[in-house]
């Protein structure tokens, strides 16, 4: 092999690697993407995203808290009394061309349901809008990443 044809082949190999890897994220999601556990910019949770059986709806229920327990050692809950821990805080998502649409989500620190939606960049990450109105003007967007857990 000469030179040339080795560095050529190297080129190759290094633009369809890099360009191939871009492809990837940039692949339109489907509807079980979603499933995994995820965590919210904050840190202090993580949510584990479900496919409801024998339906087309997910959800997602809190697994995780970093402070699990309040200043009297109890668990933590809602404002209504209800443990955060294993609750569920996302209802109802259905997958709707590249997101998830329909659904609430619910904020324990403050015993609030909002609407909700679900976008996709990547494998390892969705952008939760959260808003007071259904077609999401009036809210915020939070970024989740995708754990890896062994």
């Amino acid at each position: 092999m000469t030179l040339g044809k080795f560095a050529l082949g190297l080129a190759v190999v290094f633009f369809s690697t890099a360009f191939g890897l871009e492809a990837f994220e940039d692949k339109k999601p489907e509807a079980g993407d979603i499933v995994g556990i995820w965590k919210p910019s904050e840190g202090t949770a993580y949510v584990k995203i479900f496919k409801e059986k024998g339906k087309d709806v997910y959800h997602g229920k809190i697994v995780w808290l970093k402070e699990p327990n309040d200043e009297n050692g109890k668990p933590k809950t809602d404002p209504e009394g209800k443990p955060i821990m294993n609750m569920i805080n996302l209802r109802d998502f259905v997958f709707d061309e590249d997101e998830w649409i329909d659904g609430t989500i619910y904020d324990p620190k403050v015993g609030s349901t909002y609407y909700c939606s679900i976008e996709m960049p990547n494998k390892n990450k969705l952008e939760v809008r959260g808003s007071l109105d259904p077609f999401g003007l009036v809210g915020r967007t939070d970024t989740w990443v995708r754990m890896k857990l062994n």
